[in-house]
Order: C-alpha cells, then structure tokens, then sequence
C-alpha cells in the first residue's frame, strides 16, 4: 500500500502548480493539474485542497496582489519579489482568507518552509514579514 500524501507534501505540489501558472503559456489551471496528477499520483490523496487552493489563486490572483502590494516597501511592486516568493506569498494569503482548515499561522509557517526550500537568500525573512502584516490586517485584534 503506498503511503498517503501529508498536508505539507500536497502544499508543496500547490505551490510548484502556482509557481507554473504564473509563466502559463496559454495553460489553464486545469491543464497544469492533469499534468500534475500524471508526474505526481499520490496527489490524489488531496486533489481537493490541491485544485482549491490552485484554482483558487488562479482565479483571485488581482485580490491576492492586492494584499501582498499593500504591504510592500515604499518604492517596491510585485515585479520586484523573486517568483517563488510571489508564489509562496499568493499561496499563503489565499489559505489564510480561503481555506478554513488551515490556520493562518499554519499557512504562515508553512509559507516560510517553502521560502527556505525555494525561494532566494532571504526570501524566508521577507515571507514572514509580509505574511505577519496581512495576518495582523485579517484578524480582528491581530490575534487568533
């Protein structure tokens, strides 16, 4: 029997679709997920958070910025993050208004793992950062 895909594992193929749509060529969300579950079948395990979270950034992208942008340096736009961070940050920003059985800090921390494993020197430092803003911003009293 093969072994079943952990939460983290199947945020981690989220990102890496997330990360692929963003460089699309005409693909589409649903594209990028068939594709997904032919290299990666043990993502069937959680097809569901996987296409939600995908579909889900996909389709919310402008707000996702949005947020992301609100809380950047004087001076900075997105085109200025690296496109892992942007991924990660898009990521971690829709599971945190989005999908109820993530807490925001779970999505925090997984965001900054993610960081640490993709992203560029410093990417996991500015992560936090950025995620630790809107998490303030989301949450009534900034606490939960």
């Amino acid at each position: 029997m093969a072994k079943r895909q952990s939460r983290r594992e199947a945020r981690r193929a989220a990102f890496t679709q997330i990360f692929q749509l963003s460089g699309r060529d005409g693909e589409d969300a649903n594209e990028i997920l068939g594709f997904m579950l032919d290299e990666m079948p043990e993502c069937e395990d959680n097809l569901g958070y996987i296409t939600q979270v995908v579909k889900g950034v996909d389709e919310k992208a402008e707000e996702l910025d949005a947020h992301i942008s609100a809380h950047l340096k004087k001076g900075w736009t997105i085109y200025r993050i690296s496109k892992a961070a942007h991924a990660i940050l898009k990521l971690a920003v829709y599971e945190m208004k989005y999908v109820d059985d993530v807490p925001p800090k779970t999505a925090i921390n997984e965001a900054v793992e993610l960081a640490k494993e993709y992203g560029a020197d410093g990417d996991q430092k500015f992560v936090n950062g950025i995620l630790g803003a809107i998490y303030k911003d989301l949450t009534p009293g900034g606490e939960q």
